[in-house]
């Protein structure tokens, strides 16, 4: 959700991944209230701003059996960066082990979407009376194996399209680090994304303007009428690889053409970007209004906000608002920057929540 660099992403989800299962780790035995104290001793060493951006980026690994399959998969690349090589040394003087952790990660998949969510929301908040009831709701929740979560049918807890499973393996050699590796993989599981060479993603090469809307395109599973001919583009061409795609979308009103051309292969700034998903979000009616007092109140917090262009304005407002985006910094929009493919990746999977939850 947050476009930040790797090793601040590591920081933060580590700290508070820690914080979050330091109470679960015992909850199966017994709900310890002085636990929970120093669970939330350590959160309280962390910035207030930190301590919301993180939250946030937690909620994504959150929302399903997949998406903390995934986290499993990062944990020990993220411990590595916030503990240290001998992080696991560091765990074992605490009591704690990297497969217990992994183990609790495995308890929350037998929660519901719903309180796996509130219980971010409570150590947000500071609430450690909601941390124990919840705690508490769900010591027997299951059995750890990964079943459908309590409370609800999978349908209902787990939104579509989901993450990756182990079903079926993907990965790129060059985003194992990557900040964005969870919402590259969990697109990829769907097809929606494809690398641009043998075992590659590419996460820091600029998306351009056909790429974009293929993946919009394969997210909204839309399909161009066979006998319309109204669509004509002398840089878009059968022979091109994008040609159906672009055909779709532009013939849905998505997409829109330049005076010269589709302009298929130029970069797409960060609010052409933001403008296209919130369009695909209201064309599947999921979008919401804001007014203009609204627009400039959900923008004042970007300190470049004077350059998102007018006609983008309301649109990176409602992005931000619908959790579609945020900034590259926690206070910076950059507007005319190039968009890169992991960022493009992070607002497809949060515009794929925003349809399909």
């Amino acid at each position: 959700m947050y476009f930040v660099k790797k090793h601040i992403i590591a920081l933060l989800l580590s700290a508070m991944l820690l914080t979050v299962l330091s109470p679960l780790t015992f909850a199966a035995i017994d709900v310890d209230e002085g636990l929970i104290d120093l669970a939330f001793k350590k959160l309280d060493e962390l910035d207030d701003k930190v301590k919301s951006q993180a939250i946030d980026l937690l909620k994504d690994y959150f929302k399903s059996e997949g998406s903390l399959e995934i986290l499993k998969q990062d944990l020990p690349g993220m411990l590595r960066l916030f503990i240290g090589e001998d992080y696991e040394d560091k765990l074992r003087e605490e009591g704690i082990s990297l497969s217990q952790i992994k183990s609790d990660i495995d308890e929350l998949k037998n929660w519901s979407r719903q309180d796996r969510m509130a219980l971010l929301d409570a150590v947000k908040n500071g609430d450690k009376d909601e941390v124990m009831d919840l705690l508490e709701k769900n010591q027997n929740a299951g059995s750890g194996n990964g079943g459908s979560p309590s409370g609800g049918t999978p349908s209902e807890e787990e939104p579509q399209p989901s993450p990756p499973t182990q079903e079926k393996q993907i990965n790129f050699a060059d985003i194992e680090q990557h900040w964005a590796k969870p919402y590259i993989l969990a697109m990829a599981q769907r097809g929606i994304l494809a690398g641009k060479a043998e075992g590659l993603f590419a996460p820091e090469d600029k998306v351009t303007r056909a790429e974009f809307a293929t993946m919009l395109v394969r997210l909204l599973q839309i399909q161009a009428p066979a006998e319309d001919t109204s669509f004509s583009f002398p840089d878009v061409t059968e022979k091109d690889w994008f040609y159906e795609p672009v055909k779709a979308a532009y013939l849905a009103g998505l997409v829109k053409g330049k005076p010269h051309g589709f302009d298929s292969n130029s970069s797409i700034t960060r609010e052409e970007m933001i403008v296209l998903i919130t369009r695909a979000a209201s064309m599947k009616n999921k979008s919401t209004f804001v007014d203009s007092a609204e627009i400039e109140q959900i923008l004042s917090r970007f300190k470049d906000s004077t350059r998102i262009s007018d006609w983008a304005r309301a649109e990176v407002a409602i992005a931000v608002k619908l959790g579609l985006a945020s900034g590259v910094q926690v206070d910076m929009f950059d507007p005319k920057g190039l968009a890169t493919r992991a960022q493009a990746a992070v607002v497809i999977y949060n515009l794929s929540n925003v349809l399909f939850e």
